[in-house]
C-alpha cells in the first residue's frame, strides 16, 4: 500500500497550498495555509495549532508524526505521468 504525497499550489485560494495524499486507493486534499504570528510568516493545516515556518519543515514534520493526516508521509511524488 503506496502512501504518495505532492504539495502543489492552490488554485482555488490565493497564496495557500495544497498537500494531496494517495492512501487506500483514494486521495485526500490539505489546504496548507498561509498565517502570521509576531510578524513571522508560517504555514499551517490545523488552524494554526501546529505551525511550520516553511513547507519543507511540514513535510519533515509528518513524516515522523501523522498531525491531522491519517498516516504518516511517506513516498513524495516526483513525476506525473500526463
Amino acid at each position: 500500500m503506496r502512501r504518495m504525497f505532492l504539495i502543489r499550489e492552490s488554485q482555488q485560494h490565493a497564496q495557500c497550498f495544497v498537500l494531496s495524499l494517495c492512501y487506500k486507493l483514494k486521495t485526500k486534499h490539505y489546504l496548507v495555509i498561509p498565517c502570521e504570528d509576531g510578524g513571522r510568516k508560517y504555514f499551517t493545516m490545523d488552524d494554526g495549532l501546529t505551525l511550520f515556518i516553511d513547507l519543507l519543515q511540514l513535510v519533515e514534520f509528518h513524516q515522523i508524526n501523522k498531525g491531522i493526516l491519517p498516516v504518516c508521509l511517506k513516498h513524495p511524488c516526483v513525476c506525473v505521468a500526463l
